[in-house]
Order: C-alpha cells, then sequence, then structure tokens
C-alpha cells in the first residue's frame, strides 16, 4: 500500500504495548518502521526473520506487507497488517482484535478506536485509577456512552471487575462490543452490552437503576447498583446523565476541547471549566493529557 503512514492505528498500538512494558514492544517497533515507514535495516531485520521461519503459506504475504511502503501500487488491509503483527507480537488483546476486524471490518475503524490519543487516554485512567482505587477489585463497572467498549480490555487488564456493562444509545453497537469483548462474555456475562440513552437512566433510594432485557442473555431486566460510573464520551452528550447520577456515586470522566469535531456537542477549554460543569463533592483526581489534535481532560472522585 502506497500510503501506510495514514493506518495511524499503528501508534496506538506502539503506544499500548510501551506503556505496558510488553515483552515484544522492540520486535513491534522493528516492524512498525519496516512496514510504516520504510527504514531499510528494520525491513532487512524482518526479511531475515522470513527466511528464517521458512517457506509457508503466508510467505508471500508477509514479504509484500514488509515491502508494502515500496510497493506503491500494493493494496493491503488492516486485516493483512495486524495478521502479520500477531505472528510476531503475542498479545491477548491484538488477537482480540484481529478475530473483532475479521467480523466486524468495515465497522471497526481500527483509526477511530486505537489511534494513539485513544489508547494514550484509556491507559491515562488505568494509570490514574489505579492511584485511587485500593486493590484491583473495581466491582461492577458501568461505561456510559461505551460506543464498542475497547476501554474494557483495560479494565480486565489492570483491575478485576465483578461485572462490566456497556451502555450506548446506538443500538447498532451492541453486537459489535460484544464481540470484541467475546471472552468475558462467554464468562457467565462477566461483559455485556446494551442499548439505550445514558440521559435517560434513573436511580432509585437505593442506588440502583435497571437494564432492558436482552435475549441473549436470556434474562429479564438487570438491576444494576454501580461501584464505578465511567465516562470517556462526555464531548457527545449533554449533562443529563451526571445531574441524575445519585449523591456519592463514585465517577471517572473525560471529556476534551476538539470543539472542531462536529459529533462533539459539548466541549470544555480546559481542566477547570470541566470541574465547573462536572460538580463533584469530593475529587481524587483532575488533570489534562495533551493528544497529537485536542487536550483531553479527566476528573475522578465522588458526585
Amino acid at each position: 500500500m502506497a500510503e501506510l503512514e495514514k493506518y495511524h492505528w499503528l501508534h496506538g498500538i506502539d503506544e499500548y504495548l510501551t506503556r505496558t512494558n510488553h515483552i515484544h514492544s522492540s520486535k513491534y517497533q522493528t516492524i512498525q518502521k519496516a512496514v510504516q515507514y520504510g527504514e531499510p535495516w528494520p525491513i532487512r531485520d524482518m526479511v531475515l526473520q522470513l527466511i528464517k521461519d521458512g517457506n509457508n503459506e503466508s510467505s508471500e504475504e508477509f514479504t509484500n506487507i514488509i515491502l508494502a511502503h515500496h510497493l506503491t501500487e500494493l493494496e493491503l488491509t488492516n486485516e493483512q497488517v495486524l495478521r502479520f503483527i500477531i505472528r510476531y507480537v503475542d498479545d491477548g488483546f491484538l488477537l482480540d482484535t484481529y478475530a473483532w476486524i475479521q467480523k466486524y471490518e468495515n465497522r471497526a475503524d481500527l483509526n477511530d478506536h486505537f489511534s494513539r490519543g485513544q489508547i494514550k487516554s484509556k491507559l491515562w485512567m488505568m494509570e490514574e485509577l489505579r492511584n485511587v482505587v485500593s486493590g484491583n477489585s473495581l466491582g461492577t463497572v458501568v461505561l456510559y456512552g461505551g460506543w464498542y467498549a475497547t476501554i474494557s480490555h483495560f479494565f480486565f487488564k489492570f483491575f478485576t471487575p465483578t461485572r462490566l456493562y456497556s451502555i450506548d444509545s446506538d443500538e447498532t453497537t451492541v453486537d459489535v462490543a460484544d464481540s470484541f469483548n467475546t471472552r468475558q462474555a462467554a464468562n457467565d456475562w462477566q461483559f455485556k452490552a446494551f442499548a439505550h440513552d445514558v440521559n435517560d437512566i434513573s436511580y432509585n433510594s437505593e442506588g440502583k437503576f435497571t437494564l432492558p432485557t436482552d435475549t441473549k442473555m436470556g434474562t429479564t431486566q438487570i438491576s444494576v447498583k454501580p461501584t464505578v460510573i465511567v465516562n470517556t464520551s462526555c464531548e457527545h452528550m449533554n449533562d443529563d446523565w451526571f445531574h441524575n447520577l445519585p449523591d456519592g456515586q463514585f465517577v471517572a470522566l473525560q471529556t476534551n476541547d476538539y470543539f472542531s469535531n462536529e459529533q462533539h456537542i459539548n466541549c470544555v477549554k480546559d481542566v477547570n471549566e470541566a470541574l465547573d460543569k462536572y460538580k463533584f463533592s469530593e475529587v481524587y483526581f483532575s488533570g489534562e493529557l495533551q493528544t497529537h489534535l485536542y487536550k483531553r481532560f479527566m476528573i475522578i472522585g465522588i458526585k
């Protein structure tokens, strides 16, 4: 492919492997330098690796991928590139992502979900939650505006949630989110996505709300008492979801100053504006993270 540099999800994978001190992060960086930037010595190293591996059914495809920066008329897919990566980088997150795009390639846009900014923001939340939460247990985690719930991997990697529910107003996200988190969904529905507008969620006097019936689970309505509410999509919705939370609810939220994105209807200019907008009774952490296109702001605390 002539323009692999536009595949910036490769940068997000690098961010993930580097910041988690993955054992194969150096191997990945060699692959990235060869495939994305066409650097000669990494290309040489990967060609020698293919020779060492011996001829097999993937040899021609993998050779084309290594030389893709220079084979200007070659067309590769995300699936092909990721298949090459997981041949040399052993990681459950990448294996799950590969299975996911095999099933949903037209909808699972890796550039949306695994850009460096997206990955940095998710890992940033995990790191700061680790500084706030005692131990690894998070109880019941509920994602507001969960989209395809790719962030769930990081919660299961860094913590041990009892249950993790993802709620999004777009009903077409449910099957895609369940598929990405198929291992947890298969474990007695440790993960499950639902279609619902989080601005319409109301809590009873016990701090519980009701999730709609889901035929895949074979259950009636589920009563949920969240341990932590997570919303990394505040810029996509108004503030009703926050006002409707019961006092004393543990919340971790992120928003940003990416006003130029037409899908963002509720950005803020800085973290102080976010603190003014979302009234916490106790703030455990607040801060900002610079990404390539925008600043992301995060607040963790008690409403």
